[in-house]
């Protein structure tokens, strides 16, 4: 249903706005953004023409984003229109600083409607004062927001909303778009970037990846809409603003930068709640052949983007995401947290697809699970990605039950070893990926399970190392004896089964040299499997070290 006829049922006409609804338009936002794919500037030039771009004289004066026309890494120059030659050329402020020219841009300008929309806001924050829901509603218009980070309201971001007392009531405050489609997927074939329905464009991107640490260690990570930050204290030790920020059926679109310098879409660190729906973000990039936007995801790793951070651990157990879509461009596309649910997730072109986190920024340790029934992660460089080692090195926990890629080699990766030997849970993996690529790069307690089996057996003849997914290993020494290897023990949630159905003996090794304990309780490096019997081990800590022990 929409606003309009959600108002009509209130028994207003369709243009009546209830009180507590703050329609950014009445506040002076124009939702006229322009964008080209046709962009082309000179070496060191500030011309720039298009084809189909239909400037009039009144575009003088209005940011532009011209993506490819910025330094390396930087990617995008965001600078204002200067003049108007003609409808299919202007001069901007700033000249082509590529260090070449740029032919089939993607160019995006129009009125700076963020001063119009933080009024929207404020006003929304002042009805809260004496009621408990205030919306602030986007006609479906796209919507320039090339105004400079803010952090007035103890936060880091270009659209701010401020801090509530936990000893009050939690308010609720929704930013809301039009139709159900936001999350929509861009087509690989596009030209454009992809924006539609109610669409808030931000022209954003810090200079270098200094500038982009001073502003994260100043203020917190930053946000094209952001409620209180790590920066001035909130998500850091239980400290909450005591407000719900509701995003629904809206998308934002972030400057591109190919080292990750951009903006995040959404930064709801320090809020003590969340409700994130039918939501889609990403940076202004396309796919289609020639673009290079998404071709490298791990040059995204060179900055600390992240794309949408939910609330951070110890939050008031209400953290949902329904209906995500991350369009790519981001360091880290998501910051999942405790108590977390989210029902459908898509990442594309990420250096870190999705991130479980047990503690960032000062925050508590992580003690509750997040649960994730579908995601569909491809194209990044880790598809899940620890943040942090929980409360008491437990977690953080993490179920997801069908996470679809089609990389080569996915697995599990984490900012260090200790957060992986915490971290606890059940990942099963489809798509289309190679079953010997699959991988995590230390020891962790997240078991990873093949999707794409019914169950999971496998005929081995020959020397073998046991992978994450595999769990019962039919082993026909017929031909000659073998030996199968062992994963390292340690923090190991799987269960592995070794069957000798050949004439020959069949060893069972370890890695650093642990332990193998079967029938008696010294232990040994190796041990075997004599022809038609069975070796079924789990992985333990006796107090001293990890070994396997035969169950």
């Amino acid at each position: 249903m929409s606003t309009a006829q959600r108002r009509v049922l209130l028994g207003g006409s369709g243009n009546s706005t209830p009180a507590w609804v703050f329609d950014a338009t009445k506040y002076g936002a124009k939702g006229d953004a322009q964008v080209v794919g046709d962009a082309a500037m000179g070496s060191g030039t500030a011309v720039l023409t298009s084809a189909t771009a239909n400037f009039k004289a009144s575009d003088v004066g209005k940011p532009i984003s011209v993506k490819g026309a910025a330094a390396a890494g930087v990617t995008t120059l965001v600078t204002t229109i200067a003049s108007r030659q003609s409808s299919t050329q202007v001069t901007l402020n700033a000249a082509n600083a590529s260090g070449g020219a740029v032919s089939g841009a993607a160019a995006i300008w129009g009125t700076d409607d963020t001063a119009a929309i933080q009024a929207a806001v404020d006003a929304a924050e002042a009805y809260l004062a004496t009621h408990t829901y205030a919306q602030i509603y986007f006609p479906p218009r796209p919507y320039i927001v090339a105004g400079a980070l803010n952090t007035s309201k103890s936060g880091n971001g270009q659209i701010v909303f401020g801090v509530y007392p936990t000893t009050g009531n939690k308010k609720i405050l929704d930013f809301r778009g039009e139709t159900d489609g936001a999350a929509a997927v861009r087509h690989w074939q596009q030209t454009v970037p992809q924006f539609a329905g109610s669409c808030l464009i931000s022209l954003g991107v810090y200079a270098s990846t200094s500038a982009q640490i001073t502003s994260l260690n100043a203020a917190g990570n930053p946000g094209v809409i952001s409620g209180p930050t790590e920066g001035s204290g909130y998500g850091a030790s239980a400290n909450f603003s005591n407000i719900m920020p509701v995003l629904k059926n809206l998308a934002i679109l972030t400057t591109h930068s190919s080292f990750g310098l951009t903006y995040g879409a959404a930064t709801l660190w320090g809020c003590a709640n969340a409700h994130v729906e039918n939501f889609g973000y990403g940076t202004a990039g396309t796919v289609a052949s020639p673009s290079t936007d998404y071709t490298s995801p791990g040059v995204f790793g060179t900055g600390l983007s992240v794309g949408l951070l939910l609330p951070a651990p110890g939050n008031n157990d209400n953290v949902i995401a329904r209906n995500i879509s991350c369009g790519g461009g981001y360091t880290y596309a998501m910051f999942l947290t405790e108590h977390a649910v989210m029902d459908r997730y898509m990442a594309l072109y990420c250096w870190a697809g999705l991130c479980a986190v047990g503690t960032y920024a000062s925050s508590v340790g992580s003690v509750h699970g997040m649960k994730v029934l579908t995601a569909s992660i491809e194209a990044c460089v880790n598809e899940l990605y620890i943040v942090g080692a929980g409360s008491g090195g437990v977690g953080p926990i993490i179920d997801i039950d069908q996470l679809s890629t089609e990389n080569s080699t996915p697995g599990v990766a984490g900012n260090s070893s200790g957060a992986m030997n915490a971290a606890l849970g059940k990942v099963r993996l489809t798509g289309l990926y190679t079953e010997s690529g699959v991988n995590v790069s230390a020891p962790t307690g997240i078991e990873l399970l093949n999707g794409q089996v019914p169950r999971a057996i496998k005929r081995k003849t020959t020397t073998f190392a046991c992978s994450p997914i595999d769990r019962t290993l039919i082993c026909d020494t017929t031909t000659a004896g073998f030996t199968g290897t062992l994963p390292d023990a340690s923090f190991c949630p799987t269960e592995y089964v070794f069957k000798n159905v050949g004439s020959n003996t069949l060893t069972v090794a370890t890695t650093s040299s642990q332990l193998i304990y079967t029938s008696s309780g010294t232990g040994a490096t190796t041990t075997t499997v004599a022809t038609g019997a069975t070796l079924r081990v789990q992985a333990l800590y006796n107090g001293t070290s990890w070994g396997w022990y035969a169950v």
